[in-house]
């Protein structure tokens, strides 16, 4: 016997509201060890097939690295080694946007860049391997991936 699987149609979907789960999973997930990788997030390595790209997330038993801007691979860290020589522009920018994300913490307030491009206000509240969850002044919780997320600027910064 076949059983039969119902699957929602497009306008049940949009009807549905994303939950926190299915933002963070999006997201990379928590990460589920606290010990600290080898290579620094914003490091740009090089594979043992010569390949160039970022390190997006490090720890001491897997190292996530994006290449081209939108191939994720999960590599163990014995396998990279720093990248000697200039980084591609897009490579840099993605490098300077992951250094930024690792220094923001859990409760923090941050500035990040809404789906229309607008700069919005919003705390910290979940970091994530590739982003993090912001609780917005209206008490709502967005995902936001880490290249448009950034410190709020502090009283008296220009």
């Amino acid at each position: 016997m076949v059983k039969k699987i119902v699957l929602p149609v497009l306008g049940e979907l949009a009807k549905r509201k994303p939950s926190i789960d299915a933002a963070r999973a999006r997201l990379g997930g928590r990460p589920k060890e606290d010990v600290p990788g080898t290579t620094t997030p914003g490091t740009i390595v090089r594979t043992q097939r010569d390949d160039v790209g970022v390190v997006v997330y490090a720890s001491a038993l897997e190292t996530h690295v994006l290449f081209d801007g939108s191939r994720l691979r999960k590599l163990p860290p014995h396998d990279l080694a720093t990248h000697d020589g200039e980084a591609p522009p897009d490579l840099a920018r993605v490098a300077a946007d992951a250094r930024v994300f690792v220094t923001l913490l859990e409760g923090q307030s941050v500035r990040y860049a809404d789906d229309s491009g607008a700069l919005r206000d919003g705390k910290l509240v979940e970091k994530c391997r590739y982003g993090a969850l912001v609780l917005r002044d209206d008490g709502a919780i967005v995902a936001v991936g880490f290249r448009k997320l950034w410190p709020a600027p502090r009283a008296g910064d220009a």
